[in-house]
């Protein structure tokens, strides 16, 4: 069986030649250095406390419940207090095992 020589494939935009202007900041672009150390993310070798570890256990919870709900909006307060009964139930069952 002949085979075809491969040809490489033209990948250009409908407007053959235009670049397209970015709309991304580059890092250390545009922000302060007050905002770059105010960042939501705690340093790499920070521990969460045992307050952190089991509010995203809760959050965790309050997600899979919105999901199961077939991601239905508007339920955001009881998927939060059942994911909290839950959560708390639960390490309220461990301490005292």
């Amino acid at each position: 069986m002949a085979t075809k020589p491969s040809k490489p494939r033209k990948t250009t935009s409908a407007k053959e030649g235009a670049q397209q202007k970015s709309t991304v900041t580059p890092i250390g672009q545009g922000s302060s250095v007050a905002e770059t150390s105010n960042r939501a993310f705690p340093p790499a070798d920070h521990k969460p406390s045992g307050d952190q570890r089991i509010e995203e256990e809760i959050r965790i919870r309050a997600y899979e419940l919105f999901e199961q709900r077939g991601r239905l909006e508007g339920f955001h307060d009881e998927d939060w207090a059942r994911a909290e009964a839950e959560v708390l139930a639960k390490y309220r069952r461990d301490k005292t095992a």
